[in-house]
């Protein structure tokens, strides 16, 4: 069927275009979400009795509370990346969206997200290209790492991390950008 598309001189949207605002947007979230990370890991503790002797711990510069901005502003660059990414998945074809509903339930099969509810609420909107995807699942990661510095049993009531937690999220924030901009970057005309 689509080889009878493509010689009728009809060819099919399969994939939401590239986009060079969405590859800088998130070379910039990457640059930011970094510096973030090595304000974490030069001001946190090493070990868990490193952390429990600094009293009082809200004055401590790896105390939630001098992050909690910076996670709110990366946060913030993630959704009006997932705005734009919705927006130009309306180039996406019929056939293309029925396609790539397909290898969606084959990679959510393989890969179950670790944010259901924050993709649940974006397909309500109607957000199901593969692009608007990945940046939902960035949002995801940094929505996640607020919440873990926020949490008072992991950081044993301080709301401070510890410098491996934030060597674990350079390399998660790595990985999923890495992703995102070869998924991108094999589009580029």
């Amino acid at each position: 069927m689509l080889l009878a598309l493509c010689l009728s001189g009809c060819m099919p949207r399969l994939v939401q275009p590239y986009d060079e605002a969405l590859v800088t947007g998130t070379e910039a979230l990457y640059a930011e979400a970094s510096a973030v990370i090595d304000d974490g890991v030069a001001t946190s503790p090493r070990t868990d009795a490193e952390r429990d002797a600094i009293r009082p711990p809200t004055k401590s510069d790896g105390h939630f509370s001098r992050f909690e901005p910076r996670y709110d502003q990366l946060i913030r660059a993630t959704d009006l990346m997932i705005l734009r990414a919705m927006a130009g998945s309306e180039d996406i074809d019929g056939l293309g969206r029925k396609l790539q509903a397909k290898i969606e339930e084959a990679i959510e099969n393989a890969v179950p997200s670790v944010c259901a509810e924050l993709t649940e609420r974006f397909n309500e909107l109607g957000a199901t290209s593969l692009t608007v995807r990945n940046h939902v699942d960035l949002k995801c990661l940094l929505t996640r790492w607020k919440e873990q510095h926020a949490d008072s049993e992991l950081t044993r009531n301080t709301f401070i991390l510890k410098r491996a937690n934030w060597e674990t999220r350079r390399a998660s924030l790595f990985r999923i950008v890495l992703a995102i901009q070869r998924a991108q970057l094999s589009k580029q005309p």
